[in-house]
């Protein structure tokens, strides 16, 4: 190695060696190999992807159009057959014939029709001036022809004769077996002779019978190939051809449904019912085999056509080609990662080298000297960069010693200023004077180590004078402020009259040297426990809530003047109410309502109002609402510093209520906020 000795390439292999296996030249391999098998999976993936969906569109394709090809071909069969028998209708419909003439035409007309194995003609006799004798013969493609009225036939009693007189237009019958003909089964097409206008009563019927397979033949070839399955239904819902053994001819599509369990085919079913086209995908029920199927009507016949082709032969041949595609990948992948091998021992070596360096430093040893410095290339700037860093770190050592030092000081400075502003705070107070009891008690929870918001208590005879304030900042500069807010505001209540007066006092002391233009709201009052007066001023602080002993709470409307500290002002309105027993006076800083949860959502002045309790101490009432502010914000951290001030009046034999869940839960709320004496927002 360039630049160490033989004791130090002794020293190096000796100490922390690294496995082939967990080597660096062994991860290049292994990761170039895998990027390279990643990289196959995803191509493979997304020509199955691309391949599958283009595969499955064609195949859809290719069945609709096979199935619309196959169904018209049977329509033209189909219609030429009622073309023709409409014709002879007409023909014999508009003219006199006589009964050669009538069979030679329909013998004509059975020649004709590709396919047609008979026809039948049927002229009811006519009564009156000009009488014409009946005729009802069937003409045979063999040349077997019969009279039916010679031989006796009473067509007249059958249901297909009733039907076809009583029809509007053509109709097409449900495959039968014709013994006659040999057991062929056959169709037939049957059509009302009309001699007279639409809508007048038939006089005969003319119909043509084709086997069957002149109607299968058309879709032969298609019902042969592998996978697809073709079904023909006729007009009654019978299954004239189907692949399925013992099925064809022998019960309709709902039957074989109902039968079979093919609930799959249902909306195929209510397609053919409704005469409609449609396409779908489903399930084979039984097989679990997945099918796309398409409905075809055959023209206006009331036939149609049953198209299936199945998703496993077509999936299967793109899976095979996917198969083999992913095995000349994988093999191609590990040769390339093991050639990627020995191309990395020879590019890792150096690095392993610095590695070495990397451990000795990782253990303290600073005098380890760092090979490769010399070299040109990214190994030689790595292993300037680390002999920098060697260097450096010697030096920062010594720095973060002195920095730990400092910060451990200022920590310390921080806790004992806390402690000192929280000493600054009022305890809280009971007052009795007579019958009378008054309760005030309040609450404080800092966002950061110190804070702003503060509040105060004083006895003065039989009235209690109160603060509470919110300074602009927060932290260290408004912990300050707050101090000497605290001060002025006591010194001037000691000796005012009123609360405008403490609050034009402290506006004009709090200005002088305010150099950073920092102020505070303040909202200042006194109460008379014995009567229960209460005078209140505002100076820019929220309006404090009066909660009325029946439940109602009140917003006092006091009229707020400009907050001390920014400019001398005496302009501080005076509000004056009485408490009456059972009521409690709220006052509270922004941190309150402007608490957020997660969402960024507010606490509101609507959750404040949901979680005073009438029947509660103002104890309780404090630790309620700060527990209900923590409730809602949840995991958030704290934006600012919460202050709640609760003032109670009550009779000395009352016991303000609450319940055991409610007691213990603000308790621990409020043990853990004292308790925590960390930065909050942090």
């Amino acid at each position: 190695m360039p630049g160490a000795g033989p004791k130090q390439r002794s020293s190096t292999a000796r100490a922390d060696a690294v496995r082939w296996r967990g080597s660096l030249r062994t991860r290049i391999a292994l990761w170039s190999g895998a990027l390279n098998v990643i990289l196959l999976l995803l191509i493979t993936v997304a020509i199955a992807w691309v391949a599958r969906g283009m595969i499955l569109d064609d195949a859809k394709r290719n069945t609709r159009a096979s199935a619309q090809e196959a169904a018209q071909r049977l329509a033209v069969a189909m219609r030429s057959v009622t073309i023709t028998t409409a014709g002879l209708s007409d023909l014999v419909a508009a003219s006199t014939l006589d009964h050669d003439e009538l069979t030679t035409t329909l013998r004509a007309m059975v020649r004709a029709t590709p396919g047609a194995n008979g026809g039948l003609l049927v002229l009811e006799p006519v009564h009156g001036p000009r009488e014409e004798l009946g005729y009802a013969r069937y003409i045979a493609a063999n040349g077997k022809d019969r009279d039916l009225l010679a031989d006796g036939y009473d067509y007249r009693s059958k249901a297909w004769y009733q039907r076809t007189l009583s029809s509007s237009s053509g109709w097409w019958s449900e495959p039968y077996r014709n013994q006659t003909a040999g057991g062929v089964w056959m169709v037939t097409y049957n059509l009302p002779l009309r001699p007279t206008a639409r809508g007048g009563s038939a006089r005969g019927m003319v119909s043509l019978d084709l086997p069957l397979t002149t109607l299968t033949d058309h879709f032969e070839s298609l019902a042969n190939l592998p996978g697809w399955r073709v079904s023909l239904v006729a007009p009654g819902g019978t299954l004239a051809a189907n692949p399925e053994p013992g099925v064809a001819l022998t019960m309709t599509l709902d039957d074989y449904i109902r039968r079979s369990g093919r609930v799959d085919l249902a909306d195929a079913a209510n397609a053919v019912r409704l005469r409609q086209a449609g396409q779908f995908n489903h399930q084979d029920t039984r097989s679990g085999e997945r099918r796309y199927t398409v409905v075809e009507p055959i023209g206006d016949s009331g036939w149609s056509l049953l198209v299936a082709q199945s998703y496993q032969l077509i999936v299967a041949r793109l899976n095979e080609a996917l198969w083999q595609l992913a095995a000349v990948g994988l093999l191609l992948a590990l040769i390339s990662m093991l050639v990627l091998r020995r191309l990395a021992k020879r590019i890792s070596r150096p690095v392993e080298h610095l590695a070495e360096s990397t451990t000795r430093l990782a253990r303290g040893e600073y005098d380890w000297p760092v090979p490769h410095t010399g070299r040109s290339d990214e190994v030689g700037r790595m292993a300037r960069t680390l002999e920098h860093a060697r260097v450096s770190i010697q030096q920062q050592l010594v720095e973060i010693g002195e920095m730990g030092a400092a910060r451990q000081k200022l920590e310390s400075e921080l806790s004992i200023a806390r402690d000192i502003q929280l000493a600054m705070l009022s305890p809280a107070r009971v007052i009795e004077r007579g019958d009378a009891r008054l309760e005030a008690h309040a609450m404080l929870e800092a966002a950061k180590a110190v804070g702003g918001d503060f509040y105060s208590f004083i006895e003065r005879g039989d009235e209690l004078w109160f603060a509470i304030g919110d300074v602009s900042d927060k932290g260290v500069p408004a912990a300050l402020f707050m101090a000497r807010t605290v001060t002025v505001l006591e010194v001037a209540a000691r000796s005012s009259s009123s609360p405008d007066q403490v609050l034009a006092e402290a506006s004009r002391r709090l200005v002088e040297g305010n150099d950073t233009c920092m102020f505070a709201t303040v909202l200042c009052g006194r109460i008379d426990v014995r009567s229960g007066q209460c005078t209140l001023a505002n100076a820019g602080h929220d309006s404090p809530l009066l909660l009325h002993a029946d439940g109602r709470v009140e917003t006092i409307a006091a009229e707020a003047g400009p907050p001390v500290g920014f400019e001398v002002s005496t302009d501080f309105p005076l509000w004056h109410g009485r408490l009456q027993s059972g009521d409690t006076l709220l006052a509270y800083t922004d941190g309150v309502t402007e608490a957020f949860d997660a969402d960024n959502r507010a606490f509101g002045g609507e959750r404040l109002l949901a979680a005073l309790r009438p029947g509660y101490s103002a104890q309780d009432n404090c630790r309620r609402l700060i527990a209900e502010v923590h409730r809602f914000a949840g995991s958030a951290p704290q934006s600012d510093d919460i202050t709640v001030l609760a003032i109670r009046l009550g009779q000395q034999t009352e016991i303000p209520r609450t319940t055991q869940s409610e007691t213990t839960q603000s308790a621990t709320i409020e043990e853990s906020a004292h308790a925590d004496t960390s930065d909050r927002s942090g």
